[in-house]
């Protein structure tokens, strides 16, 4: 007889569930349960995941998943600090995944996007002191600008992006759909705020016309204004973006 316990979670970036196997021949030791439970939380914070208890006929994850169709799609691993790094890996966000959670909720021009994207940046800067993501922000001719996003958006131009969600990552829960990008984003270290600054963000800027946003972005003293020299892309700091929207509205 073998005892298995199994910890399971979606990595929204790989597209596929992830979990940890920790299985024995005799009692689960509770004590490296604890140890599991305690270093997720250290590193990861309140992560959502799945927990199981099944008993096989083997140690090994086939024996499982032999058991139980559930388990069939699960990559498993056994090393604990593997599973821990790849949930803490999955928490990190990219410019791309709040851009298409943005999208879920108003689509819009690529111009006006990186124009939400932008202010959605410098409000959760103002809120935690820390970056919304790890890409730079630089000064294109028409204003801010994160050139992974551009290159992902750019060929729609001017026309709303038609961007939509893969169905086939769509979670349900209590009968209700949840978009993976959502998922991706509020399961992330500051999930709850990174939600507020952009629902605030679009209820702030979510009707203005794309380049009424570039002329915001533009005004004298701005943070783009101060660093922007035509065809250089000069970066942002965060340094001026706090300077600047600490003061104005």
């Amino acid at each position: 007889m073998a005892y298995h316990f199994l910890a399971i979670t979606s990595s929204y970036s790989k597209g596929y569930r992830i979990g940890w196997n920790y299985s024995s021949e005799d009692t689960l030791d509770k004590a490296v349960i604890k140890r599991f439970l305690t270093k997720m939380k250290k590193r990861c914070g309140d992560v959502q995941f799945g927990i199981h208890k099944i008993t096989t006929n083997s140690l090994s994850i086939s024996s499982v998943k032999e058991k139980d169709m559930f388990f069939e799609d699960v990559v498993f691993t056994s090393d604990m600090d593997q599973f821990i790094s790849l949930v803490a890996s999955d928490q990190k966000l990219s410019a791309l995944d709040i851009s298409k959670f943005v999208l879920t909720m108003l689509p819009m021009s690529h111009i006006k996007l990186q124009k939400i994207l932008y202010y959605t940046y410098a409000e959760f800067l103002k809120r935690t002191g820390e970056k919304l993501f790890k890409e730079p922000i630089v000064s294109y001719k028409y204003g801010p600008v994160v050139e992974s996003v551009f290159r992902e958006f750019t060929e729609h131009g001017a026309l709303i992006i038609d961007y939509e969600e893969d169905e086939n990552f769509v979670i349900v829960a209590d009968d209700v759909a949840t978009t993976p990008s959502f998922i991706k984003v509020i399961s992330s270290e500051h999930g709850s705020t990174v939600i507020d600054c952009v629902m605030d963000t679009l209820q702030r800027y979510g009707d203005e016309k794309p380049f009424n946003l570039v002329d915001k972005t533009h005004r004298v003293g701005g943070p783009w204004q101060r660093v922007y020299e035509p065809s250089q892309n000069n970066i942002i700091t965060d340094d001026l973006i706090l300077q600047y929207h600490h003061f104005v509205k």
